[in-house]
């Protein structure tokens, strides 16, 4: 009878402490491992208006890309982000909704997965009205050149040093046996300029997924009209491999294009080499590098 008993007794010793460790409190989260930009970053004032085209990617690529991309974001303090590959609207609100000081707009393309968005940084940029689709409502034309998820994003800003900016996010239909396609794009965004924004100030930024130096160009209508227009990534794009933004092929395709209202206001315009600082970088954030243009007031 005793040893039945201390059966009992060791029975409930041994599911108690079962019990307690399945029950062992959950560890707090760790902090993300800081990362520094230090060395990487471009230079920037608070006088001077600095927009960056990003192609990110898929975004997020893992668990780890928001953490990576907050601290870039953070660090280069950059004014405006346009933005391209977004995977969810969801994910965007996430990454949006930890940078403190910045607000942004994305696309509402059902299906998509490569939505286009921008971010600004709300002491310096103000947004005039809502950010818009350029070509929404399809045609054959327009939408051969841009499908439902390509279509030209247009965001009105201004900056606190008195630049009023129309800017045109695009990410154009990539490789091999598009080339018609990209044509088709590069003239109805030229003809909607000509049309609606002559006498604004005009960026056209994103992934164009096509070289501008090129001896059958899909943008030539642009590099025709050079009183009107100039690829601000020209000499990037004439300059060595090392320093184009997309190291992979490598290859130049992530341009910056403005109207000639703003011929007089650019400063510079830089590929960044954020991989420098970060080794994992095209495994954890993107495959592109950013392209900046800073401006100056008028």
């Amino acid at each position: 009878m005793q040893k039945k008993h201390l059966f009992i007794l060791c029975l409930i010793f041994f599911v108690s402490c079962g019990s307690e460790e399945e029950t062992a409190p959950t560890p707090e989260p760790q902090e993300p491992e800081p990362i520094s930009f230090e060395d990487c970053l471009v230079d920037k004032s608070s006088s001077t208006f600095e927009i960056a085209t990003w192609n990110i990617e898929r975004y997020p690529q893992n668990g780890s890309t928001k953490d990576a991309v907050v601290q870039m974001i953070e660090q280069y303090d950059l004014d405006v982000l346009a933005l391209q590959e977004i995977t969810s609207i969801l994910s965007f609100n996430t990454l949006k909704d930890e940078l403190e000081g910045w607000d942004g707009f994305i696309t509402q393309v059902n299906g998509s997965n490569l939505m286009l968005a921008y971010l600004y940084k709300t002491s310096e940029v103000t947004v005039n009205g809502t950010p818009i689709n350029l070509y929404e409502e399809a045609t054959s034309d327009n939408n051969d050149a841009f499908t439902a998820f390509r279509r030209p994003y247009l965001m009105n800003v201004t900056h606190a040093n008195g630049l009023t900016v129309d800017l045109i996010n695009v990410h154009l239909k990539c490789c091999d046996g598009s080339e018609d396609r990209r044509r088709a794009a590069s003239d109805l965004l030229k003809a909607y300029i000509d049309n609606n924004l002559s006498n604004e100030e005009v960026i056209i930024l994103g992934d164009y997924n096509d070289e501008i130096v090129d001896s059958d160009n899909v943008f030539q209508n642009f590099l025709d009209d050079s009183d009107g227009y100039e690829f601000t990534t020209l000499d990037i794009a004439e300059g060595p491999s090392s320093g184009w933004s997309y190291p992979s092929w490598p290859s130049q395709i992530d341009q910056v294009l403005i109207t000639n209202e703003l011929f007089d206001n650019e400063i510079s315009t830089t590929v960044v080499t954020p991989e420098n600082c970060l080794a994992t970088y095209s495994n954890v954030v993107s495959d592109h590098r950013p392209v900046v243009i800073s401006l100056r007031a008028d």
